[in-house]
């Protein structure tokens, strides 16, 4: 697999048929999907990520393409061996190099791998990448926790990550609605550990929802888990809305 470590010993991984192995004797069954679990010990966190009812509801939103031209940017600025952080399902891995990518969640790396793009998914924790230092040219990043000490390891020097975050209007139709007193996302991003943030790009598009796509997507929203009931619950006050969706594109060069 190339530049993938053991979770537990740190050397190199090779393949040996359906599973990776490490010279100490260590070793990881691929799953009949193709993904290889890598999550170990101490190092897989307190969170087993997205459920397979939550997996599969944002899969179905993501194929009607709200999404897509984000996507689209992304694509532009793969290069290199490209590593996808909490990768999700794939969703934005279009790309014909050298893919790797991964996710906490099992059920995400198992859509992840049924893509059949010619990625190499794995299930980790972003806070012990399992990934050899210095060896990964581009990384992208969405709407996912930062560790930028972990990010700027597995970079080469020069390397770039992209980490997509919410741009201030982002979803801001939807907040009216839910809530009382809406307000912008803040424009405040990490840096240091390594990475200097070098460009940031505001792409956004409107889009008109329908009433399910709505609670779906509030439902892969922070708000879900902090909104009141009677906010949450004015989503089916209406048959559909346009929704403002804006994301900032963040550049970082490993120095």
């Amino acid at each position: 697999m190339g530049i993938l470590i053991c979770p537990v010993c740190g050397k190199e991984l090779s393949r040996q048929e359906k599973r990776l192995c490490c010279e100490s004797g260590h070793s990881f069954d691929f799953a009949k999907e193709g993904y290889v679990n890598l999550l170990t010990g101490s190092k897989s966190g307190s969170k087993t990520g997205d459920s397979k009812e939550s997996a599969r509801a944002r899969h179905e939103f993501l194929q009607k393409g709200y999404f897509a031209f984000l996507k689209d940017e992304i694509a532009k600025r793969l290069s290199g061996t490209v590593l996808d952080i909490c990768c999700g399902e794939g969703y934005y891995d279009d790309y014909n190099g050298k893919l790797y990518g991964f996710d906490l969640s099992k059920e995400m790396a198992r859509l992840a791998a049924k893509r059949k793009n010619g990625g190499n998914y794995f299930v980790a924790n972003l806070k012990a990448i399992p990934v050899k230092s210095g060896s990964i040219d581009t990384a992208i990043h969405i709407f996912a926790p930062f560790n930028a000490a972990e990010f700027s390891r597995v970079l080469k020097k020069g390397g770039r990550l992209y980490s997509v975050v919410p741009a201030p209007d982002h979803l801001f139709e939807l907040k009216k609605l839910i809530y009382e007193t809406p307000y912008l996302n803040d424009e405040n991003y990490p840096d240091g550990n390594g990475l200097r943030l070098i460009s940031k790009q505001k792409i956004s598009r409107t889009a008109n929802f329908k009433q399910e796509d709505i609670k779906t997507l509030f439902a892969m929203t922070p708000y879900y888990y902090h909104t009141p009931k009677e906010g949450a619950e004015r989503i089916s006050s209406v048959d559909s809305l346009n929704i403002t969706l804006a994301f900032t594109v963040l550049e970082y060069k490993k120095i």
